[in-house]
């Protein structure tokens, strides 16, 4: 396995990896570094398309662009070993799943989504690609998230809610209502800003 991201984030992804009893070959990244916590990274032109594959970024349009830029590629998924996960749930391909989080029944999560450390989704939600949902916060049932959203950490989004793509929802928010696509919101209960 390859971890795109020599960064923090790619250092959690690694764990994540490590965990789940999978090895990684090395790190790739566009920096010009060689080293990163004991793992060679080389120039992403080396890759090659059959080799597994995951983006270890956080921020979400870089990683819906690298997703584009190695279109074909043989993205794969990591799930943690302390993540809870439904059988009866589906995660897309390249999407990280970290310790703590749970995907609770017949939820659908799509490709390049990182669900970070206890962050809860629960039944029936529908997760696009390239969202972000940060540590600790909480998708009620029957929640749909468009893609490039960023739930922020410890963030509470009510039942059966809609919320638009790139979607940014501050740390702590609660939100009640539907939130319309390009929309920031913050706050308890979560208005615009």
């Amino acid at each position: 396995m390859i971890l795109f991201g020599a960064s923090g984030h790619g250092a959690v992804v690694l764990d994540a990896l490590i965990e789940s009893g999978k090895t990684l070959d090395f790190f790739t990244d566009d920096r010009s570094i060689k080293e990163f916590m004991g793992y060679d990274v080389l120039n992403p032109k080396e890759l090659r398309s059959e080799v597994p594959l995951c983006i270890a970024i956080g921020d979400n349009l870089s990683r819906k662009k690298i997703a584009e830029r190695f279109n074909g590629f043989n993205f794969q998924s990591i799930v943690h070993p302390k993540s809870i996960v439904s059988n009866t749930s589906h995660i897309g391909s390249g999407t990280v799943v970290m310790a703590g989080a749970i995907v609770n029944t017949r939820t659908l999560i799509g490709n390049h989504v990182i669900l970070n450390t206890k962050s809860s989704v629960d039944h029936d939600c529908s997760i696009a690609d390239y969202v972000h949902i940060a540590p600790g916060a909480t998708i009620c049932g029957g929640v749909k998230v468009g893609k490039g959203a960023f739930v922020g950490a410890g963030s509470t989004i009510l039942p059966n809610l809609v919320i638009g793509e790139n979607v940014i929802i501050g740390a702590g928010a609660v939100v009640t209502h539907n939130i319309a696509s390009n929309t920031r919101v913050k706050g308890i209960p979560a208005k615009e800003f």
